[in-house]
């Protein structure tokens, strides 16, 4: 079961891409996916340092943000074999210097890229990437070979510990956010919807809650209860992690906008859902504990 703020079903990794199909294609293609995963990202990465006190297990994992072309494939030519280059990093001071945007990555310790880009049913993606890291041994730095203007080198980059799993980013107009026991994934339609950071912030941490309580598995509690937990939670770990948390009342706005009618047997009213955000951040968070929920909180 998957859980989520809209549907139901299974979240996978070998499911998403970044390609933006149709009327949009080469480089206006490329530029506008690479700025939603630059942004998803970088909150994502904000989300899950602030969320390690609660995860069960945690990784290390470098900053950088990686595209390839084979994301913007389709049928056979996605598992064609590619060169994953550096967009960006999720956060500057942890980035150490040692990588550029640009930079292509020929291997990470030793292991050819061409491997772990490898998904189970063969598709070739750069997100795959991060989920191998995150099953590696936890290094305070990977040793990166590679290519900068036709030259090959052999770097440290640094590595931060964090709740292990991905946020992916899914076209679509559909607003929709959802996740599984290991990955969040929201689409292109909502976050353009949302607007804020702060917003999808909230959004990206009640997702997370899920894969952090291990929400689609059997439990005393009921699906309603698990998205009240999820609610707090994603208010919660936005404050911690530096953001808005009152955009999340917002940001159910948004939610109940573009799904109208669509989550009553699972999730509470909306003005129920947002009342009680309201009341739980008339406190202030303690971001240093463990978060805490009793069934009754709603």
């Amino acid at each position: 079961m998957k859980f989520g703020l809209f549907r139901t079903g299974i979240v996978s990794l070998f499911s998403f891409c970044l390609a933006l199909p149709g009327a949009l294609s080469g480089a206006d293609s490329r530029e506008r996916a690479e700025a939603y995963l630059l942004r998803v990202a970088r909150i994502d990465w904000r989300i899950r340092r602030a969320a390690l006190k609660d995860c069960p297990v945690s990784a290390m994992r470098p900053a950088f943000v990686l595209d390839a072309r084979s994301a913007y494939r389709a049928g056979k030519e996605a598992r064609l074999p590619d060169l994953p280059w550096v967009i960006g990093f999720t956060d500057m001071a942890a980035a150490g210097g040692a990588l550029v945007p640009g930079d292509e990555i020929r291997a990470i310790e030793r292991i050819p890229v061409s491997q772990l880009m490898q998904g189970v049913d063969g598709q070739i993606l750069p997100e795959h990437i991060l989920a191998h890291i995150d099953r590696m041994v936890p290094q305070a730095s990977y040793r990166l070979e590679v290519q900068r203007a036709g030259h090959v080198r052999s770097v440290d980059v640094p590595a931060r510990a964090l709740c292990p799993g991905l946020t992916i980013v899914k076209q679509g107009r559909r607003g929709d956010a959802f996740s599984d026991l290991h990955n969040v994934a929201i689409t292109t339609g909502l976050l353009d919807k949302l607007g804020s950071d702060d917003a999808v912030a909230f959004i990206i941490g009640h997702e997370l809650a899920h894969t952090i309580f291990a929400d689609s598995r059997k439990g005393p509690l009921s699906r309603r209860d698990k998205e009240s937990r999820a609610d707090l939670y994603g208010a919660h770990i936005a404050a911690c992690a530096g953001f808005d948390p009152g955009k999340a009342i917002e940001a159910l706005a948004v939610v109940r906008s573009m799904n109208v009618g669509g989550l009553s047997l699972t999730h509470r009213p909306y003005k129920v859902r947002q009342q009680a955000i309201a009341q739980y951040l008339s406190v202030r968070p303690d971001c240093q504990a463990a978060f805490t929920w009793e069934r009754g909180e709603k």
